[in-house]
């Protein structure tokens, strides 16, 4: 019998010799060293996490949640490496996406939409 998770390690560490995991590696290495930027990403990534939070919760995020959060967004637009970061990660998504489709490929089969 194959032992699935062995296949999924595989393909796990075959991720990381990608280009879209190593553009988003180093994307993020670059943000790492500079601080103003790190920064402003640790701050998108809390006023996210809190809409989020509202959102799983079953509620609506506050007016105030999502003004500090696009606040936030459009500080995130004057650095150069941030938007380079947010690109590598849309890259990598993309291909997590390919990924997923054609895992769940046996599955859609069942229910006829090959």
């Amino acid at each position: 019998m194959i032992n699935i998770y062995d296949n999924v390690n595989a393909v796990a560490e075959d991720l990381r010799e990608t280009a879209q995991y190593k553009t988003l590696r180093d994307a993020i290495a670059t943000v790492d060293g500079e601080p103003e930027a790190k920064e402003v990403f640790s701050h998108f990534q809390q006023a996210q996490g809190q809409i989020n939070q509202a959102i799983q919760a079953g509620s609506e995020p506050d007016e105030s949640q999502i003004a500090e959060w696009q606040k936030i967004a459009n500080e995130m637009e004057k650095y150069d490496s941030l938007k380079k970061m947010l690109e590598a990660e849309k890259g990598l998504n993309q291909l997590l996406m390919e990924i997923n489709n054609i895992i769940t490929k046996p599955i859609a089969e069942l229910y006829g939409q090959d």
